[in-house]
């Protein structure tokens, strides 16, 4: 009976993250929870995290978050500054 059973549908990566992080804000602020109330904590933390998740996009969660472009060292050199003379240079003198 387990073949006949239709596809489930991918799971939507921006959901489970955002789903992780209220469940990481709730275990790391238990203070906060303690002092708001339950039901005032739990509405803040979704607000946070819809708040956190809004800017990501799909395609960051579809490629392995480890696997990010390296910048090639070659490419990113920086100029030195060269020693300029210039003609009408008079010494310094100290007196």
């Amino acid at each position: 009976m387990d073949a006949n059973k239709p596809v489930s549908k991918p799971a939507n990566a921006k959901k489970e993250f955002k789903k992780e992080l209220e469940t990481k804000m709730n275990s790391a602020l238990p203070e906060v929870k303690t002092k708001l109330g339950e039901k005032k904590f739990q509405r803040r933390v979704k607000k946070v995290a819809k708040l956190l998740v809004k800017g990501l996009h799909k395609k960051d969660f579809a490629t392995n978050n480890g696997t990010k472009k390296k910048i090639n060292g070659s490419s990113k050199k920086i100029k030195k500054a060269k020693n300029i003379k210039t003609k009408n240079a008079e010494p310094v003198v100290s007196a």
